[in-house]
């Protein structure tokens, strides 16, 4: 019933943090340098101050799923002529769709354009140069001094309109947002550009085996410039993220109800019936969006 989310995976299982309380989960980036250089005897120091660091931060947002049960299908599904345990199974499908809200929701913006702001801020938000979202974070970015529009500097992604696919285009890209040992490991989009990928690839693929007179076409992953790229269900049409996946933060809550945790039964007033919500609190945070890039308008 429920596609699954490899970004959702990863980023709950590998990226996971956990904030204690309060009204914003937090995270300090450095923005500038420090005054330094060469200098001669006699010479002076530029002993002025320069604010170099600052703290980029989000509220923890709120997502629900509701199981309801009729109180009179305990007199139904018990005992040998049980089907199935409906609880358990109303239980897996709370937990799909807790994982379809929130991996529909990670790659949208969360600000009132694309997504509601009540939802998750999300890739389209964090990783864009400034042109559309203007803040992040709750830090106007040209209050780094960087303009609107300047990819891959202060907290500004790399953003490009790729309207048709090219590897060139997505090596652009990639080659923007590596800094030093830093570089992307991790690329989604839809089935249609993964195809379009496959497209380019596959010419280059080479047959050593010769004992054969059977040809091994085709490949069902892909590794490009040490990056997996793969196909995420919930990615919206037209785009491609490049991740550095060591600088997502996925933020949940220590309270263990907000953890994926249950609220337990409750009997509704007036009626045999209970209903029950499956929760969570949380929200995604890029610390250096300068190391990823998103490109737009793609057409496969």
């Amino acid at each position: 019933m429920y596609k699954s989310s490899p970004v959702f995976t990863r980023l709950r299982t590998r990226n996971a943090e956990r904030f204690e309380g309060g009204t914003a989960i937090k995270h300090p980036i450095a923005f500038a340098e420090l005054n330094g250089g060469a200098f001669q005897r006699g010479g002076t120091f530029n002993i002025s101050y320069v604010q170099t660091d600052t703290a980029l931060q989000v509220v923890p947002k709120y997502y629900y799923v509701n199981v309801t049960l009729f109180g009179t299908d305990n007199v139904i599904a018990r005992g040998p002529e049980a089907a199935m345990n409906y609880v358990e199974s109303k239980m897996v499908n709370a937990s799909g769709k807790m994982a379809k809200l929130l991996g529909t929701d990670l790659f949208l913006d969360g600000t009132g354009v694309v997504s509601p702001a009540i939802n998750l801020d999300g890739m389209i938000q964090a990783l864009d140069n400034g042109t559309i979202y203007p803040s992040y974070g709750g830090i106007t970015r040209t209050d780094l001094g960087i303009a609107p529009g300047i990819n891959n500097a202060g907290i500004n992604g790399y953003v490009a309109a790729l309207a048709t696919f090219t590897m060139k285009g997505m090596q652009t890209a990639y080659g923007a947002s590596w800094f030093g040992n830093e570089h992307i490991d991790l690329i989604v989009s839809t089935q249609s550009v993964w195809n379009s990928i496959w497209e380019k690839i596959l010419p280059n693929q080479r047959f050593m085996e010769e004992s054969t007179d059977v040809a091994k076409i085709g490949f069902q992953s892909m590794r490009w410039n040490g990056s997996s790229i793969c196909v995420d269900q919930y990615a919206p049409a037209g785009y491609i993220f490049g991740l550095n996946t060591k600088y997502i933060q996925f933020w949940i809550s220590t309270l263990a109800k907000y953890q994926f945790g249950f609220t337990g039964f409750k009997e509704a007033q007036n009626t045999d019936d209970v209903a029950g919500q499956y929760l969570f609190s949380g929200n995604l945070l890029f610390p250096a969006p300068r190391l990823n890039f998103m490109l737009t308008g793609v057409v496969a």
